[in-house]
């Protein structure tokens, strides 16, 4: 069931936008285009206005001054014909193909250059009567025809006070001379261009922003799509958990498989346990195997008395190494010393008890976290 309009509250994410623009839903303000082509088209007027008028009157003033001198035989209309589209021609093409420009400026310039597929496929709904009707006299239809009357009437009362003060002069036209009435034509386009052009910007702004906020909401997202939108990017929560469990016993089971290389486990002696290696030329400073809390620490704990590693049980040292130690990595310098006693103390007694088959000690060393020893190197 099609979701509730008041459900969707929350603003589309990327992914919602890219899909919009596949389809070919952008935000797009054909007042725009409108009024980049007419600013363009007055720009050519300006410029290209005067040679062209001049051309048609000079052409024109042979049809009203001469009529008689025309010959419609021999080709010699023809001729003249073609003569006026020679001289004229380029300039109106120019002023054409000017226009072609900004109306793909236009658009291309908000859109970007876009093939949608989609728009050309064949749609059951295009030809349906009642969603015809629902385009025509819908809310949407409605609001854009209320807003087409109303830019028509500005658009009108402007055009009727840009041309008034011409108005009052019309009877003088007639006593211009032909070549006369080319500059005059083009006063009164470039003022009542300049005035429409105006207020057309300023519609075209407010159009702009309008469709913006249109397109923002027409592509809103309810709560539930956004959970949908997260299962198909990221993946189900619920999914995603159990990876990550996965992971992490897969990660606590090459931590354990790593015990049994450990010099030394230091203990809380129950909460936490961590598994130290060092030997003398293998790495500078002794490398954190392995660590856990609770449960881990206790597998620890029975991986080492299966081996036989020395368990030392230092509660604040366990600690602080639990918090700041890395796994397969070095550990942090502050604790060089107090390890450095661990394993000297360790070695002692392996060297003393090399033959020894007896279970590993159990040693509680005073104060070692500040214990005066030397450094690894």
């Amino acid at each position: 069931m099609e979701e509730d309009a008041s459900q969707k509250t929350f603003d589309p994410t990327p992914r919602k936008l890219e899909e919009a623009r596949r389809k070919g839903d952008v935000p797009k303000s054909q007042d725009l285009v409108s009024v980049l082509i007419l600013a363009t088209a007055a720009a050519m007027f300006i410029g290209l206005g005067s040679k062209i008028s001049s051309d048609l009157v000079a052409y024109g003033r042979i049809f009203l001054e001469r009529p008689h001198e025309i010959s419609v035989g021999n080709g010699d209309m023809t001729r003249l014909t073609l003569d006026v589209f020679k001289h004229t021609g380029l300039a109106v093409g120019t002023f054409f193909g000017a226009l072609s420009v900004a109306a793909l400026a236009g658009h291309t310039g908000q859109t970007g250059l876009m093939f949608v597929t989609d728009k050309l496929a064949p749609k059951p709904e295009k030809i349906s009567p009642i969603a015809g009707f629902k385009r025509i006299f819908g809310k949407e239809a409605l609001m854009q025809f209320g807003k087409t009357l109303f830019k028509i009437m500005v658009l009108g009362i402007v055009a009727y006070y840009a041309l008034k003060p011409f108005y009052f002069k019309a009877g003088t036209f007639v006593d211009i001379e032909p070549q006369a009435m080319g500059p005059v034509l083009i006063l009164i386009m470039k003022t009542l261009l300049f005035q429409l052009l105006l207020v057309l910007i300023l519609f075209a702004i407010g159009d702009f922003f309008m469709q913006r906020m249109n397109f923002m909401n027409r592509n809103k997202m309810s709560k539930q799509e956004m959970k949908d939108e997260y299962k198909q990017t990221e993946g189900d929560p619920i999914i995603a958990a159990k990876i990550k469990q996965i992971r992490f016993q897969k990660a606590k089971q090459r931590m354990i498989q790593n015990v049994p290389k450990a010099t030394v486990i230091i203990t809380n002696p129950t909460h936490y346990a961590i598994a130290l290696r060092y030997v003398t030329g293998e790495t500078a400073a002794p490398i954190c195997l392995a660590k856990g809390l609770d449960n881990v620490a206790l597998k620890i704990r029975e991986v080492a008395n299966e081996h036989k590693i020395p368990i030392i049980e230092d509660p604040p040292l366990a600690r602080a190494l639990f918090k700041d130690a890395e796994i397969d990595a070095p550990i942090p310098s502050e604790f060089y010393q107090a390890v450095a006693k661990i394993i000297g103390t360790i070695l002692s007694i392996a060297a003393r008890r090399k033959s020894s088959q007896a279970a590993p000690p159990r040693i509680t060393p005073p104060s070692i976290i500040s214990a005066p020893f030397g450094q690894f190197n």
